[in-house]
C-alpha cells in the first residue's frame, strides 16, 4: 500500500485532489493507523474548507507521532481555521518546542496572536520568523502589521520598506507602509504608496479606500471622491467607504448626494454609529431638521454614549427654539472628545462637520464644583468663557441676571483680547473680571458661560434682549473722533470673512460684495481686523478703492472696534464676532447668513431674539451669497 499513498502523495502536490483522496483513503483502509496518510489526508480537507474533519484526521496522526513538530503545525492550522485560536497557540507551541527553529511554526503562531489582538506577542513571534528566514517577505509584512498595531509606526515603516526590497510588486506592503505613513503625517508619501499599491493591484479595493480617506483628511474632497467611488465600484455594498463617500459629498457642500451615500451605509449596516451621524449633519445642513433628530436618535440607540451625536441633536432642537430640549443636551459641547474636535473645526468625530472654535478648558480634577442654578448663599462664582470671541460677547448678558438674582460675588474669566470692553461693563454689574490665563482668585463653584441659560432655566421667550449692554470705553471714543476718513453722509461698517476653520460656510468671497460695493453716498469700513493677501491688493485696486476703509493696525482689541461700530449707521457682517458687536451695541444690523447658520440665528426667521435691530438675511439655497448680497443692497438702497 505504500506505492498507493506514494502515488496519491504526487496526485496532491500536482493539485490533482479527487486521485489523492481516494489514494489517501484506499491507504488507510489497508492501515487505518497510516499516520502519512491521516496527516495529508487532513491536509487536502482543510484545502477544501472541511476544517473540522481534518483537525480530526490530523489529530489522529498526531496521536500516533506526537513528537512531528509538522503534524503539530497543520493541526494548529486545522485548529485555527476553526475558530479555536487557543488550541492552535498551543500546538504552534508544540511544534516550536520539537523543532525551536521552526520558521513557519514561528509565521503562524504570530498570525494566531494577531487575531487575537496579542500584537506584542505577534511581534516577537515575526521577529523570529524574519530571523530564521530573512527573505521572506511575507514574514517581515506581518511583522510591520504588528508594530504598527503597536503603534511602533518608525519600526514598521522600515519593516514595510524592507518587505519592497524583497518584494517590490508586494501591493499589500505598499498599502501597509501608506497606513504607517499616515500615522506618521507624512500624508503625501501615504498617497504616494497607497497610489503604488494600486498600480501593482489595481482591484486593491483596501488601497481604494485608504488613498480615499487620506485625500479626504488632507482637503482633496474631490479626489476622495474618485477614489471612494473606485472602491465601491468593486465593492458595492463597503459601508466604510460608503460613509466616507458621503462625508467627502459632505465636505464638498452636496448634502443632497451626502445623504443618499449615508442612506446606503446605514442600510447595508444598520448599526454604523458614524454613517447615522453623517446622515443627521447632511439633513440639518439641508434645512431637514426632523429628518435630522431621527438621524441623531438612531445614531444614539447604537451607540448612547456618542457624544458627537448628543450634541448635534442639541443644535438642531436649539435652532427649533426647543430650549427645554435644546440646552440639557447642549451640555454634551463639553464632553473631552467633542472638546476635542471642536477645538479642531468639527462638530463630530465623523470628521466633517459644521466648524466651531473652543478654548482649551482645565482639567475637571483642577475646577470647582459646577454651578447648575442652586442657591448661591453667598458663595464665589467663575464663569468661565468658552468657545470663539462670538460666543463671548453673546453671553455675557447673562452674567448680570445671575449676579442679580443671587446676589453673589462673581468672577468673569474672559479672552484677553475682550477684557477692555468687558470689564467697565461687568464692573457696572458688580462683577469681577480676569484675563484667560491669568492666576485665579479663590471661588466656591464654576460654570462655564454657555451653560449660563441653563442654569438659569431660559425659554425663547425669556431671553434677555435688552440692549446695549456693552459699550465702547471713553477713551477709545476718544481716540477714534472723527478718524474714520471718507466724505459720505453714511458710514457702514463691513466683515466678510471670520476665521476659517475647515467645513467654513461662514465666509464668502470679496467679489460676491460688489452690489454692495456699487452703491453710492456709501463709505465701507473693514471691520475684519485681518485680510489675505489677495483681499488686500483686490481692494487696492478696486474702482471704488476711495470708499473701502481699512483700519489697518490701529485696531487693538474689541473695546477699539466697539468705539469704531459705535460711530457708524449700521453694520453688514457675516456670522462673526463682528455681528454679535454690532448686535450688543445696539446697532443697526445686517447678518448675512447661510443656509443652514448657526442655532443663535434659529430658523425661518427674519428678525433676531437676541439683537432687537438685527435684520437676518439668509441664503434661499446652500451656496447663494449673490441673493444674500443683493437683498442686503437693495435694503440699503431703499433705507
Amino acid at each position: 500500500m505504500e506505492q498507493v499513498f506514494v502515488r496519491a502523495y504526487a496526485a496532491h502536490r500536482d493539485g490533482r485532489l479527487d486521485d489523492a483522496e481516494r489514494g489517501y483513503r484506499a491507504t488507510l483502509a489497508a492501515d487505518p493507523v497510516h499516520v502519512d496518510a491521516l496527516h495529508m489526508l487532513g491536509v487536502l480537507r482543510h484545502q477544501q474548507g472541511q476544517h473540522a474533519e481534518a483537525a480530526d484526521l490530523v489529530r489522529r496522526a498526531v496521536d500516533l507521532r506526537p513528537d512531528d513538530a509538522a503534524l503539530q503545525l497543520n493541526l494548529g492550522n486545522t485548529l485555527k481555521a476553526l475558530g479555536q485560536l487557543d488550541g492552535a497557540i498551543e500546538r504552534f507551541r508544540n511544534a516550536l518546542t520539537l523543532s525551536p527553529t521552526f520558521a513557519l511554526a514561528h509565521y503562524n503562531l504570530g498570525n494566531a496572536y494577531t487575531t487575537l489582538g496579542r500584537h506584542e506577542d505577534a511581534a516577537l513571534s515575526f521577529s523570529h520568523a524574519v530571523r530564521l528566514q530573512p527573505g521572506d517577505a511575507s514574514s517581515h509584512n506581518n511583522l510591520g502589521n504588528a508594530l504598527h498595531a503597536l503603534g511602533r509606526y518608525d519600526e514598521a515603516v522600515a519593516a514595510f520598506r524592507y518587505t519592497l526590497h524583497l518584494r517590490p510588486s508586494h501591493a499589500g506592503a505598499r498599502n501597509n507602509l501608506g497606513m504607517s505613513l499616515n500615522a506618521l503625517g507624512d500624508s503625501t508619501g501615504a498617497i504616494a504608496e497607497f497610489r503604488a499599491a494600486l498600480d501593482a493591484q489595481p482591484r486593491f479595493v483596501a488601497a481604494h479606500f485608504n488613498l480615499a480617506n487620506t485625500l479626504d483628511a488632507t482637503g482633496d474632497h474631490a479626489a476622495a471622491v474618485a477614489a471612494f467611488e473606485a472602491a465601491l465600484a468593486l465593492q458595492p455594498q463597503f459601508a466604510p467607504a460608503l460613509y466616507g463617500l458621503g462625508s467627502a459629498l459632505a465636505a464638498l457642500g452636496r448634502h443632497d448626494e451626502a445623504v443618499g451615500q449615508f442612506e446606503r451605509a446605514v442600510g447595508f449596516d444598520p448599526k454604523f454609529a458614524l454613517a447615522w451621524l453623517g446622515l443627521g449633519t447632511a439633513h440639518h445642513a439641508l434645512g431637514r431638521h426632523q429628518a435630522a433628530v431621527r438621524a441623531f436618535d438612531e445614531a444614539l440607540r447604537v451607540r448612547p454614549e456618542l457624544a458627537a451625536a448628543h450634541l448635534n441633536r442639541a443644535l438642531v432642537w436649539l435652532t427649533l427654539g426647543d430650549f427645554r430640549r435644546g440646552l440639557p443636551e447642549y451640555e454634551w459641547r463639553l464632553d473631552p472628545a467633542v472638546r476635542e474636535t471642536l477645538r479642531h473645526g468639527m462638530y463630530a468625530d465623523a470628521h466633517r462637520a459644521p466648524a466651531v472654535s473652543i478654548e482649551p478648558q482645565p482639567s475637571a480634577a483642577s475646577q470647582p464644583p459646577r454651578w447648575n442654578g442652586e442657591p448661591l448663599a453667598g458663595r464665589t462664582l467663575l464663569v468661565r468663557a468658552e468657545q470663539g470671541f462670538g460666543d463671548t460677547l453673546q453671553f455675557v448678558r447673562f452674567v448680570p441676571l445671575v449676579a442679580r438674582q443671587h446676589n453673589t460675588r462673581i468672577v468673569l474669566e474672559v479672552q484677553p483680547s475682550l477684557l477692555p470692553l468687558i470689564a467697565p461693563a461687568a464692573a457696572d454689574w458688580r462683577v469681577t473680571t480676569i484675563a484667560q490665563g491669568a492666576p485665579l482668585p479663590a471661588v466656591d463653584l464654576q460654570c462655564p458661560l454657555l451653560s449660563l441659560p441653563l442654569a438659569l432655566g431660559t425659554t425663547l421667550d425669556t431671553l434677555p434682549a435688552r440692549t446695549p449692554y456693552l459699550a465702547a470705553p471713553p477713551a477709545y471714543r476718544r481716540k477714534w473722533r472723527g478718524s474714520l476718513g471718507g466724505h459720505a453722509k453714511r458710514k457702514i461698517g463691513l466683515a466678510w470673512s471670520g476665521r476659517i476653520q475647515q467645513q467654513e460656510n461662514r465666509t464668502l468671497p470679496l467679489a460676491a460684495l460688489e452690489p454692495l460695493f456699487a452703491l453710492d453716498g456709501i463709505d465701507w469700513i473693514v471691520l475684519q481686523p485681518q485680510l489675505d493677501p489677495a483681499e488686500q491688493a483686490a481692494l487696492d485696486a478696486h474702482p471704488r478703492a476711495q470708499s473701502i476703509h481699512r483700519l489697518g493696525g490701529r485696531v487693538a482689541d474689541f473695546a477699539d472696534t466697539a468705539a469704531v461700530i459705535e460711530r457708524l449707521e449700521a453694520v453688514v457682517s457675516i456670522d462673526t464676532s463682528i455681528a454679535h458687536l454690532a448686535g450688543a451695541l445696539d446697532v443697526p444690523l445686517w447678518v448675512m447668513l447661510p443656509f443652514a447658520a448657526d442655532w443663535r440665528w434659529f430658523a425661518g426667521i427674519g428678525d433676531s431674539p437676541w439683537y432687537p435691530r438685527a435684520r437676518l438675511v439668509r441664503q434661499p439655497r446652500p451656496g447663494a451669497w449673490d441673493d444674500v448680497v443683493e437683498t442686503v443692497a437693495r435694503a440699503l438702497r431703499d433705507a
